[in-house]
């Protein structure tokens, strides 16, 4: 089982290389909340070939 966090736009600009680990190390999604604007959720590279 994937686990999933959400974090804001400002906080993922800070700490890219911590999230980006967590991503593919720790096997989570990560959702990135923007103001007035769609979020997006980073997704480790394997586990999105998966799901296509």
């Amino acid at each position: 089982m994937m686990l999933s966090k959400e974090t804001t736009y400002s906080q993922a600009r800070m700490n890219l290389a911590t999230i980006l680990d967590q991503v593919c190390d720790e096997r989570q999604i990560v959702v990135i909340k923007r103001r007035n604007e769609k979020n997006v959720a980073l997704i480790a590279e394997d586990e999105l070939e998966s799901l296509l």
